[in-house]
């Protein structure tokens, strides 16, 4: 059975609390920091190792059980008799005794049937630990990326703010000396205007996003090391989206899980089944017993062995094992409908993955494009309005594109990496190291 342990952070957690400041942290910090504070990820942990007890418990039940019993009575005894001269007599005495017996199982279906069972919950929940595991690399990923995003989105906010508030300045001094029209004023301080609200909006927007980061990291105000201009993209290996599908369906943890759902669901109906049967047991005790008086006065000691086999078979239970046999089997049933249903969600998630992936990919080689094509159109805009061939409007909208353009291209690199997890998600591999490759594409 695979061992599990977990290694203390708290070192670590002490030392970037207190460079919180001075030192931004990376992805892999991140999450060896979530791992420590996460409640679901400890409640995982927790509940492996409360199920892995069902094991052993069941694996008791078809072991040797021995008990031990003793007593010691200080004993008054009154007779009244015909034999005696007065008829009455008086007596006091010691009984005392022990007993041990011991049991052994020599057929007992049920119970080996539970202990099978025992294995199954076990491994389950080994497989639902690792499902954890996974599900704590996404939603560390996604809110850190989240993060950039909102601080990416927050720059681009101001940019266009201060962009605007010169825009409308110019608008103003040129409507003074009659260069421009009212409405160009208009225009740049509507824009203005709605650009102040986008900050706000953005500010709100990236709180809230360091409220959700620090959930799992238990860390405040974290400083984030941002991704590298440049990452080093590429198209799933293999590029077989039909592929990615089976391999998904056939190791997917969820699915794997569900399948011991399935095991364990049928192990059931056996379990109600083998009510039916007979259990034999191997039964042995000694017995001793010593008194110091009794009726005729005299005491006795009494010693004796028994060993031999005991059957039980259960008759009738008033059609109770009949029923629970016909609850099992619908259980079961429910079971390799609920198999089915995550197969066939799995199969979308994991083609929907891929072609997040391979999209992702395409809209940031396009956007890289738009940025540049952008920026010359800003350039081209702003040098048109000083000749007199371009309005102010013109340069609002270029300036406006050119931070849409550079917003979009985060969000499809942010697209882009969590597609990637998602898909090795979906196919059961998602593991560290694929949080140390991400780590990789950051600014180091």
């Amino acid at each position: 059975m695979q061992a599990y342990y977990r290694l203390p952070f708290s070192l670590l957690i002490m030392l970037l609390a207190q460079s919180a400041f001075a030192k931004p942290i990376d992805l892999l910090s991140a999450y060896q920091l979530a791992v420590e504070n996460d409640a679901n990820y400890q409640m995982a942990y927790n509940e492996l190792m409360s199920t892995q007890e069902v094991l052993p418990q069941a694996l008791a039940e078809l072991l040797p059980s021995v008990n031990a019993s003793a007593s010691s009575a200080d004993v008054r005894q009154e007779t009244e008799s015909s034999f005696s001269g007065d008829g009455k007599g008086t007596g006091q005495f010691r009984d005392e005794g022990f007993s041990v017996s011991i049991r052994q199982t020599l057929f007992d279906w049920p119970q080996f049937i539970r202990y099978t069972q025992a294995d199954k919950q076990v491994s389950k929940a080994e497989i639902e630990y690792q499902l954890a595991e996974q599900q704590l690399i996404l939603r560390l990923t996604e809110r850190y990326l989240d993060n950039l995003q909102a601080e990416v989105a927050l720059s681009l906010a101001t940019d266009d703010m201060k962009a605007f508030a010169e825009q409308l300045d110019q608008a103003e001094q040129r409507f003074k000396v009659g260069v421009v029209a009212i409405t160009d004023v208009h225009d740049a301080r509507a824009r203005y205007d709605l650009s102040v609200v986008s900050q706000i909006a953005a500010k709100d927007t990236l709180a809230s996003k360091q409220e959700a980061l620090k959930e799992l990291i238990q860390l405040d105000k974290a400083q984030l090391v941002p991704l590298a201009n440049k990452l080093p993209l590429a198209s799933p290996e293999p590029n077989n989206i039909q592929q990615w599908g089976q391999t998904s369906v056939e190791y997917n943890l969820a699915i794997r899980m569900a399948k011991q759902d399935v095991a364990i669901a049928k192990k059931q109906i056996q379990l109600h089944q083998s009510e039916h049967y007979p259990t034999v047991d191997l039964v042995g005790s000694h017995n001793y017993n010593e008194t110091g008086g009794g009726s005729f006065g005299t005491g006795f000691r009494n010693e004796s062995d028994s060993i031999g086999v005991e059957l039980n078979l259960s008759l009738f239970a008033g059609g109770k094992t009949v029923s629970l046999t016909r609850q099992a089997v619908y259980d079961h049933q429910k079971t390799l409908d609920a198999l089915q249903s995550l197969q066939r969600a799995t199969l979308r998630q994991a083609r929907d993955a891929f072609r997040g992936v391979s999209s992702n990919l395409q809209r940031i080689q396009a956007l890289e494009r738009a940025i540049i094509s952008n920026q010359s159109s800003l350039q081209a805009n702003e040098a048109g309005l000083d000749v007199g061939t371009r309005t102010i409007v013109d340069v609002l909208n270029a300036q406006s594109n050119l931070s849409r353009a550079k917003l979009q291209l985060m969000e499809a690199k942010n697209g882009y990496i969590l597609n990637v997890l998602a898909l090795k998600a979906a196919s059961g591999s998602l593991a560290l190291d694929d949080i140390k490759k991400i780590n990789g594409w950051l600014q180091h």
